[in-house]
């Protein structure tokens, strides 16, 4: 036996190994990137509300989260790793499992449908996905909602690929796994977050779709109106707290989201399902060293995708259940967002997995058809590429560096000298990352705006001015201020950035000439 022949019957045997060592596996091997500086990156101010309400009482915490258009669940588990301390690692650690757990179950509803070589590709897609890398490193509970998601969706699979047990009775045998698995998975992230809506109505067209293909149309509608009637019960007390003790409607929350554009929706798009890196703030997709890499994995995808549908048509019930599950979230709030913007990654996170799934299915018919060594070739450049295009998003400066920011302010300012924070909200990042002893000194006078900064200057007071967004907003507002604000404070004294998108000015009406602001577009640099 040549040496390739051993690798060979290797290989083979790795890929008919006892199913409860794959899974697992695939967890670990997810895993491991997500925590990868997982606690290196400051807080944004979405993780900074996490980190604030995980600190309140119990009942303060429920309140405030019904208050806030929030279900409790996810930070009442969150708030006893509080007491481990570094809050940036520890309170993300969950989402870390929770993205390594969505991309095992990924691989097992792929491999039910294509066998083992279609589960590890379509892992690896999600698992080295840069969005899905992003969500798995925030304290939010956007990946423990797309998990209960796919849970769901694993038992909708099962259920489609057996019409005539899922027509039976539901708590038979053959139906028992797939019932439950939808209902539990539904309800359960209904109950994490009402983003889950979306699927609950999906998944219901995916059931309307399927009666036209089931031998008891009436067995089938039962069932999935006795599902609905499950999960209603399982979420409807949570949703009358929300309705009772919310600030204000669901839409009143969405004001903030910018007007639909060809951007944003490339923005979404890109990011979800096409490997960009997002910003975490800004509503724009972040630059890559080599754009040439970007393309022809998205080529690659999109062609794996088309050959999972053409190859699934003659499976119709499945390629309903993946078709509907991947197209009609974002159809659906493209649609929405022609009257009440609400399009954006996170809204669509979930349907990146459906998305993933159809492209492993694919990729592994195609290379079905490739001799072993080629496959083998492919398969390692594939893995290559996405690992390349991974190390992006670990070198972007997707989340501002408030904590540098802190610091410098810190060991800068004086007693006396006023702060003007260009994005009201800095002040709750600030308040995070100042030592305690220099909390009274920098946030003494920082709630002016800017005409009390021009009149403390008027005043013969240093004015510290902060350019920079602490939560999301447009590219434009968060560049826009530095230029702007010259007419009314004057010219600079010193100019310095933590990090690449936070602008720190000093303004000191007792120094000299002070120094020029940049050209028109460039980025400010340190001067005195």
């Amino acid at each position: 036996m040549t040496r390739l022949d051993h690798l060979r019957q290797r290989l083979s045997s790795l890929l008919n190994a006892p199913d409860p060592l794959w899974p697992g596996g695939v967890f670990v091997l997810a895993l491991l990137p997500r925590l990868i500086g997982l606690g290196a990156r400051p807080f944004w101010l979405d993780e900074i509300f996490t980190l604030q309400r995980v600190s309140l009482s119990t009942p303060a915490l429920v309140q405030d989260s019904f208050y806030n258009h929030h279900m409790p669940s996810f930070f009442l588990m969150l708030r006893p790793l509080l007491a481990l301390g570094h809050p940036e690692f520890w309170l993300r650690v969950p989402s870390a499992v929770f993205g390594a757990l969505a991309v095992t179950l990924v691989f097992v509803i792929a491999r039910r449908i294509g066998g083992v070589g279609a589960g590890l590709l379509a892992a690896l897609v999600l698992g080295l996905s840069p969005v899905a890398l992003a969500f798995s490193q925030e304290a939010r509970s956007y990946t423990l909602e797309m998990s209960l998601i796919l849970v769901a969706l694993y038992g909708i699979v099962r259920l489609a690929q057996d019409l005539p047990a899922a027509c039976g009775p539901m708590l038979a045998p053959r139906a028992r796994a797939g019932w439950l698995a939808y209902i539990l998975g539904t309800g359960a992230a209904l109950d994490v977050l009402g983003d889950g809506l979306p699927w609950l109505i999906a998944a219901n067209l995916i059931g309307a779709v399927l009666l036209v293909q089931a031998p008891s149309r009436r067995g089938l509608l039962l069932n999935m109106l006795r599902a609905d009637f499950v999960i209603l019960l399982l979420c409807a007390p949570f949703y009358l707290m929300l309705e009772l003790h919310q600030e204000k409607g669901f839409v009143k929350t969405l004001a903030w989201i910018p007007p639909l554009d060809l951007t944003r929706v490339w923005y979404s798009f890109g990011s979800v399902y096409f490997m960009r890196v997002a910003d975490s703030v800004t509503f724009h997709l972040m630059a890559l060293p080599s754009p040439a890499l970007i393309w022809v994995i998205d080529t690659t995808l999109a062609v794996a995708v088309a050959v999972a549908g053409w190859r699934l048509r003659q499976r119709p019930a499945v390629l309903a259940v993946l078709g509907i599950s991947l197209v009609f979230l974002p159809l659906l709030l493209t649609a929405i967002s022609l009257w009440q913007p609400i399009l954006l990654p996170r809204y669509i996170l979930w349907s990146s997995a459906p998305f993933a799934i159809l492209a492993g299915i694919g990729a592994n018919a195609l290379l079905e058809k490739w001799p072993p060594r080629t496959r083998g070739l492919a398969v390692a450049v594939g893995v290559g590429l996405l690992g390349l295009n991974a190390v992006s998003y670990y070198k972007a400066e997707t989340k501002p560096r408030w904590d540098l920011a802190a610091q410098m302010l810190a060991e800068e300012m004086a007693p006396g000298d006023v702060l003007y924070l260009h994005d009201f909200y800095a002040s709750k990042e600030l308040k995070i990352y100042l030592p305690p002893d220099k909390l009274p000194v920098v946030l003494e006078d920082s709630k002016g705006d800017l005409a009390h900064a021009a009149q403390a200057l008027s005043q013969g007071k240093r004015v510290w001015a902060v350019y920079g967004l602490a939560g999301q907003g447009s590219e434009k507002m968060e560049k826009q201020g530095y230029q702007e604000n010259q007419a009314v404070l004057g010219q600079p004294t010193q100019v310095q950035n933590a990090g690449g998108r936070i602008v720190i000015v000093l303004y000191d009406p007792t120094a000299g000439q002070g120094c020029a602001p940049p050209a028109q577009g460039a980025a400010p640099s340190g001067c005195h």
